[in-house]
């Protein structure tokens, strides 16, 4: 499936994530961040892991990239889940150059999240361009939000006109299977434009992931 890169993230289950992959799902993201309703242990996602590859080799599809989520995270923790990771996704306080030094010490790729809500906040992003392989662009959260994503608001996507960066760039926050298509069409001829991701728009409750919601969004990011 061709299209624009897509990562579902917050995956608690087996089943959420193999049905994920199986529809052209390009990264799969799990939350190691205690305060959010989709955390899970490095032994939970681990678990998850194994189905996932049992069912890719058994079935014929491809394995997607797997993603932590981390928010300030100390070194007890990233090393515990790096072994099964591709790439550290960074929501937190993290410098560039703490985000530039975990990559290098723990051989994963680098995603920085950029929260935004006007254009200052686009401008923001070039001191991690050389750090991170990958911006994600997500909606800065509401006041008295208890997480930095996953809250299922979104920004005003046209502000990303505004970045002219070289580093590849996620588009996040309040996505849907209802708007991803208009999210995706305004970035239509930005080479840097990678992809988009989900975690809220595709659950029927804080936390649970729903199969049907999670092929509607990856058929029609794709489509």
């Amino acid at each position: 499936m061709s299209g624009p890169h897509v990562k579902i993230c917050g995956l608690k289950d087996a089943e959420s994530a193999i049905a994920a992959a199986r529809a052209g799902a390009d990264y799969l993201g799990f939350v190691f961040f205690r305060k959010s309703p989709r955390f899970i242990t490095p032994e939970g996602a681990e678990e998850i892991i194994l189905d996932l590859k049992q069912a890719a080799f058994d079935e014929g599809f491809n394995l997607p990239r797997l993603v932590g989520l981390f928010v300030d995270a100390g070194e007890k923790e990233l090393s515990e889940a790096a072994p099964l990771l591709s790439h550290f996704q960074f929501h937190g306080h993290e410098s560039a150059e703490r985000c530039e030094e975990l990559g290098l010490e723990f051989g994963v790729e680098v995603i920085k999240a950029i929260p935004v809500t006007d254009a200052a906040d686009i401008a923001k992003a070039k001191e991690f361009e050389e750090a991170a392989d990958i911006l994600l662009f997500d909606a800065k959260p509401p006041p008295g939000a208890g997480r930095p994503g996953g809250n299922g608001v979104s920004f005003d996507w046209t502000l990303l006109s505004a970045y002219a960066g070289e580093t590849p760039y996620i588009v996040a926050g309040g996505l849907t299977p209802e708007n991803v298509a208009a999210a995706v069409k305004g970035q239509a001829g930005r080479e840097t434009f990678l992809g988009v991701d989900v975690s809220s728009g595709v659950e029927s409750a804080p936390g649970e992931k729903d199969e049907d919601l999670i092929k509607a969004f990856i058929s029609a990011a794709k489509a």
